[in-house]
């Protein structure tokens, strides 16, 4: 009995050793293409990333800390000594404790009541409040089933009063003051991108100074390699959607 219960053991081994390989595979290949296509040596995102509470006390997360503070310093007040607040955050035994997996905004509202750290909190504050997208990707989840195959032409105005709808069933009352400012973001942040530009010009004539030719011939080389690597790229999902294709008449054939 022990002798069969071992051979059947085997057997099933030997069934899900290819499975098992394939999987391994599956993941490795795809935690390398993440690795490779995924932003992870961004500057921005490894600052953002010290405001985990769990990272507190390692000696990186002081550099990061400043380095976020060099990002959000437009909006910190002027008085604010966010040099010695870091250091005594990064050592304080007397903020809450905090595990793995809870909540990180509810722990940093426990820590802007102590009131420690005004400049710190206003940085993380702020860096709490970047808009990252999945509440764009949920209002079109909340329409899968109103968008197919036969309303993809439907007019926008049409789409936003039948998402209001459902939004307002589903969750209840709309948040019109979070949807104006999404609607008007891309608009008052290109006004304000005009506005700086057109101070740096202003200041430019005052001083008598154009941009140097070198400034502008790298701009030019930058895009000039960005349009190359559209272009590759456009070419090899060419070739990638060719060779799909005669791969798919062989199978048929």
């Amino acid at each position: 009995m022990i002798t069969c219960t071992l051979v059947s053991v085997v057997d099933l081994f030997q069934l899900l050793k290819p499975f098992l390989q394939e999987v391994s595979k599956a993941y490795n290949t795809c935690a390398k293409y993440l690795q490779k296509k995924l932003p992870l040596q961004s500057e921005t995102l490894q600052s953002l990333s010290a405001v985990d509470p769990v990272v507190r006390g390692h000696s990186q997360t002081l550099v990061k800390l400043r380095k976020l503070i060099e990002l959000m310093g437009h909006l910190l007040p002027p008085d604010a000594d966010t040099h010695q607040e870091i250091l005594r955050y990064n050592v304080d035994q007397t903020l809450p404790s905090y595990q793995d997996g809870e909540d990180v905004v509810k722990w940093w509202a426990s820590v802007f009541d102590t009131g420690k750290y005004p400049g710190l909190c206003q940085a993380v504050k702020a860096a709490m409040s970047i808009f990252h997208g999945p509440l764009v990707e949920s209002s079109f989840n909340v329409m899968g089933n109103i968008i197919d195959q036969r309303s993809t032409s439907m007019n926008i105005s049409t789409f936003s009063a039948v998402q209001t709808v459902k939004y307002a069933v589903k969750l209840g009352v709309v948040d019109r003051r979070l949807c104006g400012n999404i609607c008007s973001a891309g608009t008052r942040d290109k006004a304000q991108r005009q506005k700086k530009l057109i101070k740096v010009r202003e200041r430019r004539v005052e001083l008598g100074c154009q941009p140097s030719t070198s400034a502008s011939e790298s701009r030019a080389e930058v895009v000039e390699r960005e349009s190359v690597a559209r272009k590759r790229h456009m070419a090899k999902q060419r070739k990638r959607a060719l060779e799909r294709l005669v791969q798919a008449k062989k199978f048929k054939k």
